[in-house]
């Protein structure tokens, strides 16, 4: 019973966390009056949409705009700034973070939820 429960516990805490992935960097490569277009050649899901932010590099990642993505043409993503701190120029970067899977599509979920009941039923025994 008791090898049974750490097993469990085992399976769920070697699930790595989504939030160590971290955001992903994409070369801005045109600006215009209020938007900016970057490649995204490995990230498939990119879509419209998306919230991300324009950094400077050389300042250590200082924030220098906030953006939207409005299309995503092939590898070419298309997005409008919300929000700047200063002129964006092509020698800054995008950060777009990944979306997460839904609540159901993650494997800790039903890890968790079997190990719950498998714990309800010992424990009412």
């Amino acid at each position: 019973m008791r090898a049974l429960l750490a097993a469990a516990l085992l399976a769920i805490a070697s699930v790595a966390a989504h939030a160590q992935q971290g955001a992903y960097r994409f070369e801005i490569t045109a600006v215009g009056d209020s938007t900016i277009a970057f490649r995204a050649p490995d990230a498939p899901w990119m879509k419209r949409g998306l919230k991300g932010i324009a950094v400077d590099p050389t300042r250590r990642d200082a924030l220098i705009a906030r953006f939207t993505v409005l299309r995503v043409e092939g590898q070419l993503a298309t997005a409008v700034i919300t929000g700047q701190t200063a002129k964006v120029t092509t020698g800054y970067v995008a950060l777009v973070e990944a979306p997460g899977k839904a609540w159901y599509a993650q494997p800790a979920v039903w890890i968790a939820g079997g190990a719950g009941l498998i714990a309800g039923i010992l424990i009412a025994r």
